[in-house]
C-alpha cells in the first residue's frame, strides 16, 4: 500500500487493529566493511562487468565472495583448484627437478 497523502498516513496510524500482528525480535546482523586495493586493470574489469550485469561493484564483490566461500566449502578435502599455467610450471618443475 503506498500512502500518498496525510489522511492515508493518519489513517494507518489510527488503526489499532493488532490481531494479525507479529512480534519480531531478532534484529538483523550488522554488515561489516572490509576495503580492498586492486590494481587498476581489475578494478576497470570489475566496472565493466558490474555494468554488464546491471549491478553496482560493491554487489558483484559481494557474488563473487559468497561464490567463492561456497565452492571452498562443497570441494572435497585435499582438492586444490589451481589456473592451467600454474599447473603447467608445477609439472614443468616437477620434469626438471626429476632429470
Amino acid at each position: 500500500m503506498t500512502m500518498t497523502d496525510n489522511s492515508d498516513i493518519q489513517a494507518a496510524l489510527d488503526n489499532h487493529d493488532w490481531t494479525g500482528a507479529e512480534i519480531v525480535t531478532d534484529r538483523p546482523r550488522a554488515k561489516i566493511v572490509h576495503s580492498v586495493r586492486l590494481p587498476a586493470e581489475w578494478s576497470e574489469a570489475l566496472e565493466a562487468e558490474a555494468d554488464r550485469r546491471g549491478t553496482t561493484p560493491s554487489r558483484l564483490m559481494q557474488d563473487y565472495i559468497v561464490a567463492g566461500l561456497q565452492h571452498d566449502a562443497a570441494a572435497p578435502e585435499g582438492i586444490v583448484t589451481i589456473s592451467r599455467a600454474a599447473l603447467h610450471q608445477a609439472i614443468d618443475a616437477a620434469l626438471t627437478n626429476a632429470a
